[in-house]
């Protein structure tokens, strides 16, 4: 029998501050929705490692939470597990360790505030016999467990980082989902790594919903990344892109983490969480998405 997890408070009263006043009507608009279509559900993912998946699923679910809405953050990094890290808490089981029922999905669920709950990614944490990496079904497996623990949230925000197995495995069966594909580079190879992760996407999972989110770049720089993106999906995949926004670049915040910071302090009023509230506001309350990176 294993024992309950525990979860760390540490960092969860900073995560509380950061977070404003609820916005309760917004809040149950979106309940309202997800009991028609199913919760919310952005896939943040790239074409290759180093874009900023962590910090950009992050950023949209600590936003969202600030607002009154009840977010799942999920890391499903089945490696580093690096969202942990990054909050500034310390988690006694991973999703992992939903293999062979060592732990019951409640037991991995780390509540960091009142709207906000984190499910940490990484290795398995709780012994079991000798450990072993995990199998696609078993990822696939523990995902759909993960899942239930969305009934009583208003979104869930998933880092799948930049390989396709896991964002696979994230896909749940409901039509409320959404890739946000996130770009990092406007060189050649970067906007072609997005575009082959856009076609992996359709051809392994046509009903999914595809937006672009351009990081580390802003204005027209941002809406040309999208527009070299969007164009070869019309041409190649018969299919228009969206426009979910831009994230610019913030060496204070880059520097601020680096040296140790909390996540709270270190976002605090940044235009890099400026820029992911209205990114993830937009999609909560039901506004289009762009079609023209502009």
């Amino acid at each position: 029998m294993t024992a309950p997890v525990v979860t760390s408070n540490r960092g969860g009263s900073q995560i509380d501050a950061l977070l404003r006043d609820a916005n309760r009507g917004h809040a149950r608009d979106a309940r309202h929705h997800a009991d028609e279509r199913g919760v919310p559900t952005l896939l943040c993912a790239s074409g290759r490692g180093g874009s900023g998946t962590s910090l950009i699923a992050t950023l949209l679910a600590v936003a969202a939470a600030g607002e009154g809405y009840r977010v799942l953050l999920v890391d499903a990094d089945d490696l580093v597990g690096p969202i942990a890290m990054l909050l500034g808490v310390k988690a006694r089981a991973s999703w992992q360790d939903l293999r062979g029922g060592r732990v019951q999905p409640m037991d991995i669920a780390l509540r960091l505030s009142t709207t906000l709950t984190c499910v940490a990614g990484g290795a398995a944490r709780v012994e079991h016999g000798a450990a072993s990496l995990v199998t696609a079904a078993e990822r696939k497996a523990c995902m759909r467990r993960v899942s239930t623990l969305a009934e009583h949230m208003d979104l869930v925000v998933i880092d799948c980082g930049s390989r396709v197995d896991t964002l696979m495995a994230a896909i749940t069966p409901h039509a409320n989902e959404r890739l946000l594909t996130v770009t990092a580079g406007s060189d050649p190879i970067a906007l072609a790594a997005t575009f082959a992760l856009c076609k992996a996407a359709r051809m392994r999972a046509g009903a999914l919903s595809l937006d672009v989110l351009v990081n580390r770049h802003e204005g027209a720089e941002a809406a040309h990344c999208f527009d070299v993106i969007d164009a070869g999906a019309r041409q190649f995949l018969g299919t228009a892109l969206r426009f979910a926004g831009a994230v610019p670049i913030d060496p204070t915040l880059d520097t601020a983490l680096r040296a140790g910071m909390s996540f709270p302090d270190a976002v605090a009023g940044s235009p890099a969480a400026i820029a992911a509230h209205e990114v993830v506001m937009r999609v909560l309350t039901g506004a289009s998405l762009s079609r023209s990176g502009t």
